[in-house]
This record gives C-alpha cells, structure tokens and sequence, in this order.
C-alpha cells in the first residue's frame, strides 16, 4: 500500500459476513533506536493468557516503566490480564469453598463475580485486538475507542454517503484474513458475539443478569455455588475459543514482523496514513 492508496475491500459470496480489509505492518509495528528497530511493538497477551487460564503457562505484566513498548494498549492490556487473573481466582475460590455464608451474602457475591467475570473478557477481547491494530495501517481512529462488537462488525465509513445499504466491516477479520484465518474465525461469529451480550448485560444490569439472579436466588448456598460455577465454566469456554483466535493471528503476525525485522526488509513497515482526531470516520 502506498500513502495514496485506499485499502481494499474484500467481500465473500456470503452476503451476510463483514467485509475485509487488506493492511500492512506500519512502522510502530516495531520500537526503534534511531534508525534501528531493536524489538516488536506488541506482547502475544492473547496466546499467554490462554495458556494460564489452561493452566499450562504464567502471565508477564507489562510495566510501563520498563519502556519496553510505545504500543499504546500493551501495557493496559497486560494489567487487565493480571486483574482478571485475580478475579478468575476469586471465582475458583468462592465456587470451591464450604464456608457458611448467609444466603443474602453468598447471592450478591455470585453476582459481583459474575459480572466482573463477564465485563473483564470483553474488555480483553477489546485490548488485544486493539494491540494488534496499532501495529498496522489501520488508523487508531477506526478502533480507538470502539467496544468489541465493533470491532467484530460495524457499518463501512467509507460507503457512508452511498444511497445503497451500507456494508459491515470486521477489524478482526480484517487481522485474520491475510493469514487465511479468516473462514475459521467467521464460523464461530455467534461464539465470540456471546461475549458482547453477556458484556451488555452486565453493564445495563439486565436480561442476562437478572436471569442470573434469579437463577441463583432461591438456590441453597451449595447448589448456588455448584450453578455459579456452571455459569462462569461457559463463559471461560466461550472466552478462551476467541483467545484461541486471537493467540494464532498474534502468532502469525511475530513471525512475519520477526522475518522481515531479519531480512532487514524495513520499507514494508511503512508510516500509516493518520486521521484528524476530530473526524474519526473519515477516509
């Protein structure tokens, strides 16, 4: 792609997925010393926190201090990984445990960690993708500030003014689509949109919520942990399968970043073309 060329749109014969975009690695795909790229601007979050949730790795905190990258989600990313670790482990704790509570208690406990649990993986979902993101020419307008179902399928930008119907646009098909990952992902749309629903209910206190609530709420407290447990399993399932995708677009994009970091090949990672700030849609 040159600064002058508009990115390709990618249909499929199936009218009812997103388009796709095609896209290049940007020079902040890699951190730089003066001329020099010294290391990869983004940290596999995805892949890593799988394998804890797995239980077959550790996660690594990204400190800000440490300088490591100029990505501007990586280190976020990293720290709401930890906090999630954390609550996955107050979750286990509580599902586990055989101390008496009052059933009051208990049922706002099965709550509050049930939404955090649900909030946390969209949230998660959100900042790695955005990870990815910056790393390529898609402007950070288009991204910056979007929650995980627009960057799962949101309306073209760039058909706005058109008098057809406009097209979606998916930004993580986008990253999986030059790595031919694309029909794998698209299969499991409705897997990864449990994730958005189950974010929209928390955050509106509704439907899914409430459902939860009542499901718990005339339970005794050793049913209502085995039930509380039951819920957060699927949720786990449902957050873990899109790690899986996330982790294997992360793993394409450091070997190809690593291979042309090697070969010295850096015209390819070139700057993007940048958006005001103060018309984000803007092409």
């Amino acid at each position: 792609m040159t600064e002058n060329a508009a990115p390709k749109h990618i249909p499929h014969k199936d009218k009812k997925i997103a388009y796709h975009m095609e896209w290049e690695f940007r020079r902040e795909a890699a951190v730089w010393v003066g001329n020099a790229p010294v290391r990869l601007n983004f940290h596999p979050l995805g892949t890593e926190l799988r394998k804890w949730l797995l239980q077959q790795g550790e996660l690594r905190v990204c400190s800000p201090k440490e300088k490591l990258f100029t990505n501007s989600y990586t280190c976020d990313a990293s720290l709401l990984a930890a906090t999630f670790a954390s609550i996955v482990n107050d979750c286990h704790a509580f599902a586990n445990s055989r101390e008496p509570l009052p059933s009051l208690d208990a049922e706002i406990k099965c709550v509050r960690l049930y939404t955090e649990y649900a909030l946390y993986t969209a949230r998660l979902c959100e900042a790695f993708i955005k990870q990815l993101l910056f790393c390529t020419s898609f402007p950070e307008g288009d991204y910056r500030g979007s929650a995980l179902g627009s960057l799962l399928s949101k309306d073209c930008s760039g058909c706005r003014e058109s008098k057809e119907k406009r097209h979606k646009i998916s930004l993580l098909g986008s990253l999986a689509h030059k790595y031919h990952l694309c029909h794998f992902y698209e299969k499991c749309l409705d897997e990864h949109m449990k994730i958005v629903t189950r974010r929209r209910d928390a955050e509106a206190a509704h439907s899914g919520v409430t459902k939860f609530a009542e499901k718990i709420a005339q339970m005794p407290i050793s049913k209502m942990r085995k039930q509380f447990y039951k819920e957060i399993m699927e949720a786990g399932e449902d957050f873990i399968h899109m790690l899986q995708h996330i982790g294997e677009i992360e793993d394409r994009m450091l070997a190809e970043l690593n291979s042309l970091l090697t070969a010295g090949v850096r015209p390819i990672i070139r700057f993007s073309i940048k958006k005001k700030d103060s018309d984000p849609d803007a092409d």
